[in-house]
């Protein structure tokens, strides 16, 4: 009969590698694309990256929803949102520019590019990928491939992840917490209806349809830690299973899939004996962020030649060490700052 709240640990879970393993599962489903392989495989009309941003999205609603509620003062919350995303991400965009786009001319050497789209690249982006604004390429560096003129697909989600951290960092600041829980539940049951009605309309933008099934992720995983008490274990695990092999049977997992499925993975992350997996370096925003261009240098060394199993493969190899590296020495050294102090290692090191 337990709870979600008495069986999930916020200091003792698997979510770190279930953050990985998501992250990774983007890497193998966006193989297929930039493999040349075909379209990426689908589960109930969504792909398996999709599947992958529900869960973040998911995973975020709750763990920003209870950071927010948590902590006393505003501008600690939201300045820790800003060093878990920005520094890391601004690195990547310089590396992208600056690292990948100049070796991709060594395996094509028809591409060209010039200093000013590299900083084109780096300023038009440096608001989390704006949607209307971003620059997706560096010159033409990447004509040859697949999926041509894209160097990092996945990073426009990220624009639509901090906007969910501010609204409801404002929401949590003008409303009581007995409004915020039904205001997330409408918000799920609203975006859900308005992501049916938007594919059924061919006219309505793929951004949209896009983007609602993310904010109802986010939105459901806030409800989960706002009504944490109420999700039983005993009947909400196979209610949540129901609805989640309901969604594929229909091929509506971007209707109904998000809350049940970010739902199902805490449960995991309760139950899972991961809890060492990530516990020193998190390395799964690295692997989002540094997978896509990774795979499109792949792409440049084989073109369409490659198996999409030893694509994965390759893919993984050279997106796993630069996840390391971007955690190791941006992301943590950032979120050492998140509390507005000097961390004591860098005041004994004289910095």
């Amino acid at each position: 009969m337990s709870s979600l709240v008495s069986a999930f640990d916020p200091r003792s879970n698997s979510l770190n590698a279930i953050r990985l393993a998501l992250a990774l599962l983007v890497v193998v489903s966006h193989s297929w694309a930039l493999g040349g392989a075909g379209p990426e495989p689908e589960l109930g009309g969504a792909n398996l990256g999709t599947w992958a941003v529900f869960g973040f999205f998911g995973i975020s609603g709750y763990l920003i929803t209870r950071s927010r509620l948590s902590r006393h003062s505003v501008r600690q919350f939201y300045r820790a949102r800003f060093l878990r995303l920005v520094p890391g991400f601004l690195v990547c965009l310089l590396a992208v520019a600056f690292v990948f786009a100049p070796l991709s001319l060594l395996l094509d050497p028809a591409g060209s590019f010039s200093f000013l789209d590299q900083l084109g690249y780096v300023l038009r982006n440096a608001l989390l990928y704006p949607p209307f604004l971003g620059q997706y390429d560096v010159g033409s560096t990447l004509f040859g491939v697949p999926f041509p003129d894209v160097w990092n697909g996945p990073l426009w989600t990220l624009f639509w992840e901090a906007s969910c951290y501010v609204l409801v960092g404002v929401a949590a600041s003008l409303l009581p917490r007995r409004i915020l829980g039904p205001l997330m539940i409408a918000t799920v049951l609203l975006a859900s209806v308005a992501t049916f009605a938007a594919e059924q309309t061919p006219a309505v933008p793929l951004l949209v349809t896009r983007t609602l099934p993310m904010f109802a992720a986010f939105a459901g995983g806030a409800v989960l830690f706002l009504y944490d008490e109420k999700f039983i274990r005993r009947w909400a695990v196979p209610g949540a299973a129901a609805l989640v092999l309901l969604s594929v049977l229909t091929q509506t997992a971007t209707t109904l899939a998000p809350l049940p499925f970010t739902y199902l993975l805490f449960v995991l992350s309760a139950i899972l004996p991961l809890r060492s997996v990530g516990s020193r370096f998190d390395i799964s925003y690295g692997v989002y962020i540094y997978g896509w261009p990774v795979q499109q240098l792949v792409a440049l060394m084989a073109g369409d030649s490659l198996p999409v199993w030893l694509f994965v493969g390759l893919s993984v190899a050279g997106t796993l060490p630069l996840a390391f590296l971007s955690c190791r020495f941006v992301e943590q050294p950032a979120l050492a700052f998140k509390n507005g102090r000097v961390p004591a290692a860098a005041v004994a090191a004289g910095r």
